[in-house]
């Protein structure tokens, strides 16, 4: 029997309070986000209102929750939750990253997230240009010493540390499966992309090194 909206926001809602670093529990959430795409809207405002809410931790796992429903949305040709994310990115991250005391210990795991969007061109350069602007930003600030929270957030109980540590090896682990993973699109045109991104340009040792070799090949010819 189809849940009203009402139904659905309390579900989706007990769903993201659920969520852990593990793949099925992000691809649940996220199956139940594109069964009710009629209310898509609504749901969205569950995600935006979870990360003013929640903890720091679970902020990291919404972000990353958010990876899996945009991947997943592609992928059945529904992409207005990748609009949406696109659209909010910077405001996403400043929630994942609040001027607040503890803040710092998500930084490192946001950036990641947003390599991973446009990585797997989900988000355009531009998009993640200005979100990691943003994201830049917000970690000097928090990681300034003289800086003082008016209203601190309390420190990390110690559940909570043994937990982030557990949900941090199972991203990592993450990760490291989706090195092998090939974007939609042209494979040569990515594959062309990531190198023109992570080539450094051409410095004076270079062209030393392409001189000496085209003389090597000079004298190999003669």
């Amino acid at each position: 029997m189809p849940l009203d909206a009402f139904e659905a926001r309390l579900t989706f809602i007990e769903l993201l309070r659920r969520l852990n670093a593990s793949v099925q529990s992000a691809t649940k959430c996220a199956q139940f986000a594109l069964r009710y795409q009629d209310l898509s809207e609504d749901l969205y405002s569950c995600i935006l209102e979870e990360l003013d809410k929640t903890s720091l931790n679970a902020r990291i796992n919404i972000l990353y929750f958010l990876e899996t429903l945009c991947e997943n949305s592609i992928r059945t040709g529904y992409e207005e939750y990748v609009d949406m994310v696109t659209r909010d990115l910077s405001e996403i991250l400043d929630k994942v990253v609040p001027p607040a005391q503890g803040a710092l210990a998500n930084v490192a795991l946001a950036r990641k997230a947003l390599d991973n969007l446009k990585q797997k061109s989900i988000i355009t350069t531009e998009n993640y240009e200005s979100a990691e602007a943003m994201l830049s930003e917000r970690e000097k600030l928090v990681s300034q010493e003289e800086f003082q929270m008016k209203k601190e957030l309390p420190s990390f109980s110690k559940e909570e540390i043994l937990r982030r540590m557990e949900e941090d090896r199972e991203r990592h682990k993450r990760m490291r499966e989706n090195i092998w993973v090939i974007p939609p699109g042209d494979a040569m045109q990515i594959e062309f992309e990531n190198a023109w991104e992570t080539t450094s340009s051409l410095d004076e040792d270079d062209y030393e090194m392409m001189r000496e070799e085209n003389a090597i090949l000079e004298q190999a010819s003669r």
